[in-house]
């Protein structure tokens, strides 16, 4: 078939654009605690074969070293080096006859390159980096609203432009903005004014894990231990430091923590350390768990804390909930089951003094359809109306 033929029968029919699928953190060993950008990118690339996925190993880019060891400034040098050569890629195929989607924003392609040649794109936005910037590294003293007009200045040092200038790209130059949340929405819409709503797409993903529990041979608790567990990757934004500043006020003994879960990137060794100096006698530290191990330890615990001072939606609180766990999380935009101000330690503590003293109840686990989030992405992907702005 003749090249002028292939991008006739994509404009007249959709379902026949290539789907080029840019993911930066898809294609690790699960060893790596790379968090949901991972799960979601292994979700879909699992379910949507069919798609060509651009990744680090896809396009051979050789890593100085894991990924889950490099701090902040070489973490901004592997988004340009990646953002660099998924472009390339892409503009190998034409615009008329693919569609792009993009796991993240900072980890994306050129946006705006990509966008003058007449590429239609989709994000998937798992983090709003703006946002995060504000809550995290500015402590919450500017709202990202006033944050996002930072995006007008050229001279910001490179890795603030992939906060604020590639955040804008994406909102501009993008035909929909794919966010697993209501509120993330509403964010995104407060700093971008003029990003028109329809633009942006909440699609929950749901429960990803499939994988079906096996008793565990390690790990267990007695049978009258209250389990209280956390999931997560150790970095400082996932808050686990307020669960172990509550656990001194607690009145019961009866109980135990399990903190599972590897450090970040980033500052993820530091924070790490700091968690070991504040854990007591009832804390144990898991490690990255996966698979059917994780499901295990789901299946056992009791209590699923997420103290996260920002989580955009909270997939391992999605897990939790299908395990049957009574849920306590902070009032972040994944917020679900007892909801409290987990800055608080008092507060965290009377809440979970609470559950312990009332015993191991009977788990109901959630009744969960499989994700139907690859289906509709991919509905979102191949559909007519779905244009560049």
């Amino acid at each position: 078939m003749s090249r002028q033929r292939r991008r006739d029968r994509a404009k007249t029919n959709p379902v026949n654009r290539q789907v080029i699928y840019t993911a930066a953190h898809a294609h690790f060993p699960d060893t790596e605690p790379l968090g949901g950008g991972k799960a979601v990118a292994d979700f879909l690339i699992r379910h949507c074969p069919q798609w060509q996925v651009l990744s680090p190993a896809t396009c051979e880019m050789a890593l100085p070293k894991p990924l889950v060891e490099l701090s902040e400034r070489e973490y901004a040098r592997f988004c340009r080096q990646f953002e660099r050569v998924t472009a390339a890629g892409i503009l190998q195929h034409d615009p008329a006859c693919c569609v792009v989607l993009t796991n993240d924003i900072s980890e994306g392609p050129d946006f705006a390159a990509l966008g003058a040649r007449g590429y239609r794109m989709i994000a998937l936005w798992h983090v709003d980096v703006v946002d995060y910037f504000c809550r995290m590294y500015l402590r919450g003293l500017v709202q990202p609203a006033t944050a996002a007009r930072w995006s007008r200045h050229r001279w910001l040092p490179n890795m603030l432009k992939l906060v604020f200038h590639k955040q804008a790209d994406c909102v501009r130059h993008c035909a929909k903005l794919v966010v697993p949340s209501a509120p993330m929405k509403a964010v995104i819409l407060r700093c971008y004014p003029d990003c028109p709503t329809e633009k942006v797409v909440v699609l929950p993903w749901g429960n990803l894990a499939d994988t079906p529990a096996v008793a565990p041979d390690r790990d267990n608790a007695s049978a009258d231990e209250v389990v209280i567990m956390t999931l997560s990757r150790l970095s400082p934004e996932k808050g686990i430091e307020r669960l172990l500043r509550a656990l001194p006020l607690l009145t019961t003994g009866k109980y135990r923590v399990w903190i599972c879960g590897a450090p970040a990137f980033m500052q993820g060794h530091r924070y790490a350390a700091k968690l070991r100096r504040l854990a007591g006698e009832h804390v144990k530290f898991l490690g990255h768990v996966t698979g059917a191990h994780k499901a295990a330890l789901l299946q056992r615990a009791d209590i699923f804390v997420s103290a996260s001072r920002h989580e955009s939606y909270g997939l391992t609180i999605a897990e939790a909930a299908a395990a049957g766990c009574r849920i306590v999380s902070h009032r972040h935009y994944g917020a679900s089951g007892t909801v409290v101000d987990c800055g608080q330690p008092t507060a965290l503590a009377k809440v979970l003094t609470g559950m312990i003293q009332a015993g191991r109840t009977a788990k109901t686990p959630a009744t969960h359809a499989p994700s139907d989030a690859a289906a509709r992405l991919t509905d979102l992907l191949l559909s007519p109306t779905t244009n560049p702005l």
